[in-house]
């Protein structure tokens, strides 16, 4: 069974959520400020981090942060705040997390993502995919085009191949929900946040967005 590391600051809530997982056969490491969740995470192997923002000396936006600058990319993070504007859930998807919930949220719901993205980093995809001179490796999770790539996470990863793989054609927006997340797509839509963030670092890298908006439809990969 998966091991989780939940790093909470609120002692109420960490038992809480260890009273609800741990008879789902969870193994269950617990960090309750920033500073412990990077020891751990230096020291131990998770299938899946629980992160809430605003805890101390460190908090969650910058440890997602040095997740992605380091080995982890594979690593299914889902945030957990009380900071449920968009500004804060752009801001968590940029930092690298695969997942926001807000809080109070259902043990329900909880449930729900982490299985959808527990079972993320089990799916088998085609190991390379490419189109008009952009080329995913699905082993290291990179972009490459024109001599330059970049480090995707997993869900941004899944989107671009997901695009890819009807290019030119357009993907319908609720056949790449599914693709994403079966059929507990998340209320808050998250799909919008990562592919904006998707476009602003392949903007920023490449001079061009690729993912293209068909209002009303879905998207389209497109090279220029």
């Amino acid at each position: 069974m998966a091991n989780i590391l939940i790093v909470e600051d609120d002692i109420d809530i960490a038992h809480g959520l260890a009273e609800f997982l741990t008879p789902k056969g969870y193994q269950l490491d617990f960090a309750y400020n920033g500073k412990q969740a990077m020891h751990h995470l230096d020291q131990q192997n998770y299938d899946l981090v629980l992160l809430d923002i605003n805890l101390p000396f460190v908090n969650g936006f910058d440890i997602c942060h040095s997740l992605l600058q380091d080995k982890l990319a594979k690593l299914p993070v889902i945030m957990m705040s009380a900071r449920g504007t968009t500004e804060d859930i752009l801001k968590g998807f940029e930092s690298g997390a695969w997942d926001y919930l807000v809080k109070p949220f259902s043990f329900a719901e909880l449930s729900a993502r982490i299985t959808v993205n527990l079972a993320k980093t089990n799916t088998i995809n085609t190991p390379n995919h490419s189109f008009n001179g952009v080329e995913l490796d699905e082993n290291t999770l990179l972009f490459h085009f024109k001599n330059q790539e970049i480090q995707l996470h997993q869900v941004g990863f899944d989107i671009v191949a997901a695009l890819l793989n009807v290019a030119p054609d357009v993907l319908k927006t609720k056949e790449l929900h599914q693709a994403l997340w079966g059929e507990d797509t998340p209320d808050s839509d998250p799909l919008r946040a990562h592919i904006y963030k998707l476009r602003k670092k392949f903007n920023h890298v490449f001079g061009q967005t690729f993912i293209t908006t068909v209002k009303g439809i879905g998207y389209r990969f497109e090279v220029i």
